[in-house]
């Protein structure tokens, strides 16, 4: 069987505290981001594929489909395979039967010769693989189709990919086209599953999310649970939406994520957010007077609409499901449809780029990652860094032992404090950090580690591990800490170099509570000294 490099995540167990994120800051790039490619021509695809900034490594056309008799049916682009090769992208395109089940049984039936026909055309035509794309076959058919994926991996050349695009199985269902996948064989014998993680809501079907997080999420858990592999999931993003009219029966038409904003402006309509499926939709109302729309060559009659799509937030949750189970990559369908404005995002994800969703264009969002990367520091959970929030003193305790990297693993661990039990999370670092003088205890034996930690603490603290001379310096550069403060020369130690800083106003504001990203801003000015000076034991 063929068997990629596989990149795995290194996925981080450091707290059960809200502190804590299930990411490691060294996590590895995950190794797959394949797009399927359907309609367009040749020109615009390549328009498409450029505007994704490198986010697409591998792209999925439709090259192959299925005579009457069961037989492969080839409309193979040689100039799209060349251009795309020249881009540096791997070509598997997928062969459908259009969930023609009748079609897709009468190739089942045909699959020794259909399985010979598509090897020898990926051979011939340079071509990187093969995703077998056969849906609607019955719970019947699941031995059938096995052994078709059994007969493809047994012919094909070891340098060649194998994918399937699977449905997705949130519940279980073992019945009609659901039942028609063995998930772990099929596995087993490919490369990876392309788990259609969308149409969550269809056409016909109740109005609602194309893909909520719940949905995708236990979509995962159910292949995991099955036993297959995570580096063989490759997550399904939906780059389109469905429409229903209000008073319409049978609803759900797709629409391009590309065309929402526009559609929604021309009518004068509303963009929400729903945070519980964590999905976008929009609301409209055409009216007689409107310059006129059309989705699927269709012209929207007057009436409420209602569009559930996909936006760059809902991805971003769905991306970050990716590096929390360890899968292999992202699918999506299809390129055609996607909104350009996720690539920027997309790409530096793809590439390996953590960024918490709440701290994009953040003022310290450079500080933050900085840190994050050098495993400092985590979110509070894989979607966000809560820039704004707090900060307490356990906590600050903890981001500065990372920084200087002082283990004592091998070694007992004090219990001088006694609000700091045994199984506190932060008891270790705590206990190392008051047993090298870092910090000290609000009273002997008492360290409050769940207390917020104010801005002259935080100082006192670096200031301790840095031990830089004061040297006299001159008069305080903030109007609120003078000779008598308690941390005097510890604020000015650091700001002297740098590395604290006041507002606006020209004050220090020492008793303020310290922000998270405040934290990080500081800790990240001070990092290569952090590094330089790691206490010696």
């Amino acid at each position: 069987m063929k068997q990629n490099l596989i990149k795995y995540f290194l996925i981080s167990a450091l707290f059960t505290t809200i502190f804590a994120s299930p990411f490691s800051a060294n996590a590895s790039v995950n190794d797959i981001h394949m797009s399927y490619l359907y309609g367009g021509t040749t020109s615009s695809t390549l328009e498409n594929i450029d505007r994704t900034l490198g986010a697409i490594d591998t792209a999925t056309p439709e090259f192959y489909n299925l005579n009457p008799d069961g037989s492969l049916k080839s409309s193979v682009d040689k100039s799209l395979i060349e251009e795309l090769h020249k881009r540096g992208l791997k070509v598997v395109p997928f062969i459908t039967n259009h969930f023609d089940r009748n079609l897709g049984q009468i190739a089942m039936k045909n699959r020794e010769s259909l399985s010979t026909q598509l090897v020898d055309s990926v051979v011939k035509n340079n071509l990187d693989g093969i995703d077998i794309d056969i849906e609607n076959l019955n719970y019947t058919d699941k031995e059938v189709f096995t052994d078709f994926i059994r007969l493809l991996d047994k012919k094909m050349p070891n340098d060649k990919t194998i994918s399937i695009a699977v449905a997705a199985n949130p519940n279980g269902w073992t019945a009609g086209w659901h039942g028609s996948y063995d998930y772990l064989k099929i596995s087993e014998y490919s490369d990876y599953l392309m788990v259609m993680t969308y149409d969550e809501s269809w056409k016909g079907g109740t109005v609602g999310p194309v893909a909520s997080l719940s949905f995708v999420e236990n979509s995962i858990k159910s292949l995991l649970n099955q036993g297959v592999d995570p580096k063989k999931i490759v997550l399904g993003l939906p780059f389109y939406g469905r429409i229903w009219k209000d008073d319409e029966k049978f609803g759900g038409d797709g629409v391009p994520n590309k065309s929402v904003n526009s559609i929604v402006k021309r009518h004068k309509g509303k963009l929400f957010f729903d945070n519980v499926s964590k999905s976008a939709y929009a609301k409209f109302t055409v009216k007689r007077t409107d310059s006129p729309t059309y989705i699927g060559g269709k012209k929207l009659p007057e009436g409420n609409y209602t569009i559930w799509y996909e936006n760059d937030l809902s991805l971003k949750y769905k991306l970050r499901l990716v590096e929390k189970y360890n899968l292999r990559g992202t699918g999506s369908w299809d390129l055609n449809q996607a909104d350009n404005g996720i690539w920027d995002y997309y790409a530096s994800w793809a590439n390996g780029e953590h960024n918490f969703i709440d701290s994009e264009n953040h003022w310290a969002e450079k500080d933050i990652m900085s840190l994050y990367k050098k495993g400092w520091i985590d979110g509070k959970t894989e979607y966000s860094f809560d820039p704004n929030g707090d900060l307490t003193r356990a906590q600050a305790v903890v981001i500065l032992i990372n920084a200087i990297n002082l283990d004592e693993t091998n070694e007992a661990i004090p219990n001088y404090f006694t609000d700091v039990p045994t199984n506190h999370w932060a008891k270790r670092d705590i206990e190392i950090a008051h047993k090298y003088n870092i910090v000290n205890g609000t009273n002997p034996h008492t360290f409050k580690p769940n207390a917020k930690i104010s801005r002259a603490q935080l100082a006192a603290i670096i200031s301790r591990i840095l031990d830089y001379p004061f040297n006299n310096m001159n008069a305080s550069p903030f109007y609120d800490v003078q000779k008598e403060h308690w941390a005097y020369q510890d604020i000015l130690k650091l700001s002297s170099k740098g590395i604290i800083k006041g507002k606006e106003d020209g004050k220090f504001y020492p008793s303020e509570y310290i922000k998270r990203a405040q934290m990080a801003a500081i800790v990240n000015r001070a990092s290569k000294d952090l590094e330089k000076y790691q206490i010696t034991k």
